[in-house]
């Protein structure tokens, strides 16, 4: 026999019988191979084929594994001659042991034994040669513990692993997974209450001086001890949600199984399955992602919950902050909504109350909506019985679970408990005005600061809405109602202007809108009034026209172009200028003039109109600033903002300095922009007199002084009320503040346009003269006001008519028989700006109205006009017995001696031919030479812009957008809309024949006047 041996012979290296070895045949080669190569990867192979001839070597290098462990002497004697199993008596006819020479002779050149004649499993073969068992290498370590794939089988059972081999891989990731867990359990932290209405406070609005005036919507009762809530309230809710909630680990793990099965595989819904505990920790700490973290980390923080509080502390605290609808948060403010009585007043025989608050907690806005009322549960017939349902199986289930007796539960079945009807919060009067005014400020903060962290999250109202705060306002209680007293000189008193009183049957007496709103020096709005037709009811119109929408401002404007010529540096209030049009005035570069179409002389005339009363003393046409203003005469001032020195751009830089916001309608850079076409808010004009008293510094306007957090401490102030922010700026210097109050106290003195008016002429009189405003008065006459001020209060007061649906109307002969009289600024303004001012003054007549710092009429020859965002000096003062260092003897012409204008780069001049002799002149742009005039004319501009207005509008706390800089003193193309509404602007297109008024978009007439 070949030494190959065969499976059933068993030669040097048994094939295992599955074929003869005829010696070193091809089949011998290939397990040869294969031996060789598995000994090198330390496999079972060395002899488990033959090792034909030729790969002796090879066996004798990489041995079998099954010479191991025979290392005695004894045993490789008994074998020294080759003598195998196979030539022991065990050879047999039918098949002997597992085969002759199992364990053959390892000597060099050995063979193994004889296999059995019959069908015995061969025996495998020992190797050729060797060195002996000490010299073979050691089984690699993992083999012993992986074996994997099997060896010693085939087939399909090579891969199928050994139940040792499954029931050690099932181990492994059992210890892995509770090792992962209680690792994470360890180190689980339980967060601070992140939903401040489990905390245990609503969002609460209050007035200046806490007094609380409303909520967002959140009606909350905070239960500080669980023993307050009926045990059959306490039950109910556990039958309802969770019926093991008293014994569970406060984790459903088949309830959190079948959540996530229906997210991987359902239909996309979002699946139940919480216990009570996880709700709670859901709504108290975490947010409501349907994320699979955020789920681990319920499940966390609900193990950890359920091991370190009781089942009642965890109960409590999911009763106080889920949701019953009617905007009630906690089950003591859900017995008030529906019930009418505190949780604290029930019993335990309140079975069909407790069944009924425990059914609204599924679907509470649905349910309070359907159950709001008997018509609501007609109208909405669906949930209604849907909610009959769940209020009738969680009677079932309190029985059930022995929560209650059956015949109780029984008795109520389909009978639900008398509620009370649901009522809207009350938001009449001024309430609801004061609310969204405040909640629009933030958002309007959050706008205008977008990198401030602590503004961005505490003047979030999203943030705000879930509870646990208290929005301080600026508002004053007892102001608003006195603004709403100072109303009653409008709707039912008598103008100090005229004497005229409303008349229901006229009808001018109609539509009538009265808004005012009055800020202190820092900026802060005090009170406000918003009425229609002697009505303040946010319920009957909710829009805000003192602080939301405004109108056209009139010559209240004029003051802000008084301070741009004071800061130039070249005027003071002593300057002269053209108190009439006779004189025309020119843009600048031009050489045409501005004129308007006269509809009262029917042809054109030099620009500004001036009404009637606005003229200078007889027999003279030049008079001072501080007179122009005083007398409202709009020639001085469209005189001024043309002046090389001022400019278009310095008053309009100024106002936005002041506070106007650059998206205010009309607020353009336009020759009128003087004159007040900027349709402004009460608010913001108010806010612009409070920099005039207070020594030229801006402030911003501010609504809500203060946010605080649940434990009273103030987590936010608006950055204009933070010390060294940087937000309120030097826009002019003290000493141009006090020349603009000084002219603005003479329109309250004798001559000026407010003081023919004898409920002005009496508080003047009676503050010591230590007042100061300024009327304003339109063409077309659609709204009329006054503004003015304290040393500590400014208050503007505007008035208008309009239709519906927006429409401007005249008010000429608001209150007056003839109703063809103009209504100005002098009459019903200032009639009801004395009396709200009359009634602050009473309450403290010493620090109320102080005396204004004096003015020294100094011109400094150097323009000092802030640019925007940017501050200035604010200078020295003058005292009342030394004027400033430098003041002038005279006016005008020492001002004019010591101005030097400030030096405008003049870009190079691009070579041009010369169409004559002459070099022609450099034009700027938009300025062209014109060859026949030799001068640098400037084209007419055409209008593009058709956009229409339907409503009133103006600068709110909503109007965020950032200003950009002007950087031309190109005045801006009116719209046509604009022309529209401001016919005698000099830059809008003139006719032959005049202009309309009538407009269906708050047409408030331009130029203004008085």
């Amino acid at each position: 026999m070949s030494e190959h041996g065969s499976r059933r012979a068993g030669g040097g290296g048994g094939s295992r019988g599955r074929r003869s070895a005829n010696g070193g045949g091809f089949s011998d080669k290939l397990d040869g191979l294969t031996n060789q190569l598995s000994g090198m990867f330390g496999k079972r192979g060395g002899g488990r084929r033959g090792g034909g001839d030729g790969y002796d070597d090879q066996y004798d290098e990489y041995g079998s594994y099954d010479d191991r462990g025979y290392e005695n002497a004894g045993y490789n004697d008994s074998y020294a001659d080759g003598g195998g199993y196979g030539d022991e008596a065990e050879v047999a006819s039918g098949g002997g042991r597992r085969g002759a020479g199992r364990r053959a002779s390892a000597r060099s050149g050995g063979t193994g034994g004889t296999g059995g004649a019959g069908g015995g499993r061969g025996g495998r073969g020992g190797r050729n040669g060797g060195n002996g068992p000490d010299d073979l290498p050691p089984k690699d370590w993992w083999m012993k513990f992986i074996n994997y794939p099997r060896y010693g089988k085939r087939g399909w059972r090579h891969w199928m692993p050994s139940i040792k081999q499954v029931l050690s891989i099932f181990l492994s990731f059992l210890f892995t997974v509770i090792g992962v867990v209680a690792y994470a359990y360890a180190n689980t932290q339980i967060p601070q209450v992140k939903n401040s209405i489990a905390a245990g406070n609503p969002t609460t609005y209050a007035y200046d001086d806490g007094e609380v005036f409303g909520n967002i919507g959140v009606n909350y009762y905070q239960v500080n001890d669980i023993s307050q809530i009926p045990t059959v309230f306490q039950n109910a809710f556990v039958a309802a949600e969770n019926y093991s909630f008293w014994s569970d680990p406060g984790v459903s793990f088949t309830g959190v199984a079948r959540s996530a099965l229906n997210d991987l595989f359902g239909s996309g819904g979002t699946q139940g399955g919480s216990t009570i505990t996880q709700q709670y920790v859901k709504n108290a700490y975490l947010s409501q992602d349907q994320t699979l973290g955020r789920k681990i980390n319920e499940i966390m923080i609900s193990i950890k919950l359920n091991h370190t509080q009781s089942k009642q502390q965890i109960l409590l605290g999911y009763l106080n902050q889920i949701s019953f609808g009617r905007g009630a948060y906690g089950i003591d403010a859900a017995a008030r909504a529906y019930f009418g009585k505190p949780i604290s007043s029930f019993t335990n025989n309140d079975v069909d109350k407790a069944a009924f608050l425990a059914a609204l907690v599924n679907d509470p806005s649905n349910f309070s909506t359907a159950l709001a009322n008997a018509k609501a549960r007609t109208d909405n017939p669906k949930t209604f019985d849907r909610f009959v349902k769940r209020y009738n199986a969680i009677l079932a289930n309190m029985s059930q679970y022995k929560f209650a007796d059956k015949p109780i539960t029984d008795k109520f079945q389909g009978k639900l408990p008398a509620v009370n009807d649901y009522k809207q919060p009350n938001l009449s009067g001024w309430v609801g005005y004061m609310k969204d005014a405040a909640t629009q400020f933030l958002s309007a903060q959050m706008a205008e600061y977008p990198t401030d962290p602590t503004t961005q999250k505490y003047a979030n109202i999203d943030n705000l809405s879930k509870g646990g705060y208290k929005i301080v306002t600026t508002y004053n209680h007892v102001m608003m109602a006195d603004s709403q007293q100072a109303a009653d000189a409008l709707w039912t008193g008598t103008s100090g202007g005229g004497g005229g009183k409303l008349n229901p049957k006229h009808p001018s007496d109609h539509d009538v809108h009265l808004a005012f709103a009055s800020v202190n020096m820092h900026g802060e709005v005090k009170s406000f009034y918003t009425g229609t037709d002697g009505v303040e009811d946010y319920a009957k119109n909710a829009f805000n026209y003192a602080i939301q929408g405004g109108v056209q401002v009139g010559s209240t404007f004029k003051p802000i172009t008084l301070a741009t010529a004071l800061q130039s540096g070249k005027f003071s209030l002593d300057s002269m200028e053209p108190g009439t049009n006779a004189k025309p005035l020119y843009l600048p570069g031009s050489t045409t003039p501005l004129t308007f179409y006269d509809t009262t002389l029917h042809r054109q005339a030099n620009w500004p109109p001036n009404e009637d009363e606005e003229a200078p003393p007889s027999g003279t046409t030049d008079t001072t600033l501080k007179q122009g203003l005083a007398m409202s005469l709009n020639s001085v001032f469209a005189a001024l903002e043309l002046d090389p020195a001022v400019t278009m751009d310095g008053v309009y830089n100024m106002a936005l300095a002041l506070g106007i916001k650059p998206d205010t309608p009309d607020f353009k850079k336009v020759a009128s922009l003087t004159l007040g076409t900027a349709e402004i808010t009460p608010m913001r004009m108010a806010n612009v007199y409070t920099a005039f008293a207070d020594g030229g510094v801006a402030h911003e306007p501010v609504q809500v002084s203060a946010i605080l957090d649940q434990h009273g401490q103030t987590v936010w102030t608006p950055p204009a009320l933070r010390p060294g922010s940087g937000v309120n700026k030097q826009v002019m210097s003290a000493n141009t503040a006090a020349g603009v109050t000084n002219a603005l106290q003479g329109v309250l003195a004798k001559g000026g346009t407010a003081g023919a008016n004898s409920d002005a002429a009496a508080l003047a009189a009676a503050s010591n003269y230590s007042l100061a405003g300024k009327t304003g008065t339109t063409d077309s006459n659609h709204s009329a006001w006054f503004t003015g001020f304290s040393s500590s209060l400014a208050t503007s007061v505007g008035i208008f008519r309009s239709t519906a649906d927006g429409t401007l109307e005249s008010i000429k002969g608001l209150g007056y028989d003839d109703q063809s009289k103009r209504i100005n600024g002098m009459d019903w303004p200032t009639t009801v700006w004395s009396k709200f001012m009359s009634i602050e003054l009473n309450k403290d007549k010493t620090n109320f109205a102080k005396p204004f710092p004096p003015y020294a009429p100094i011109c400094s020859g150097v323009s000092n006009i802030v640019s925007f965002g940017q501050s200035v000096s604010a200078g020295p003062l003058a005292t009342d017995t030394n004027s400033l260092p430098g003041t002038p003897t005279g006016s005008e012409a020492n001002c004019q001696a010591v101005f030097v204008p400030t030096p405008t780069p003049t870009p190079t001049p691009t070579p041009t031919k010369a169409t004559t002799s002459t070099q022609q002149p450099l034009c700027q742009a938009p300025a062209q030479f014109d060859p026949a005039s030799q001068q640098c004319v400037t084209l007419p501009s055409t209008p593009t812009d058709t956009t229409t207005q339907t409503q009133p509008t103006g600068t709110g706390t909503t109007n965020t957008t950032g200003p950009t800089s002007p950087t031309s003193t190109t005045p801006t193309t009116p719209s046509s809309r604009f022309c529209q509404q401001h016919p005698t602007d000099p830059l809008c297109p003139t006719t032959s024949t005049p202009t309309t008024t009538t407009s269906t978009s708050n047409p408030l007439g331009a130029p203004p006047a008085g």
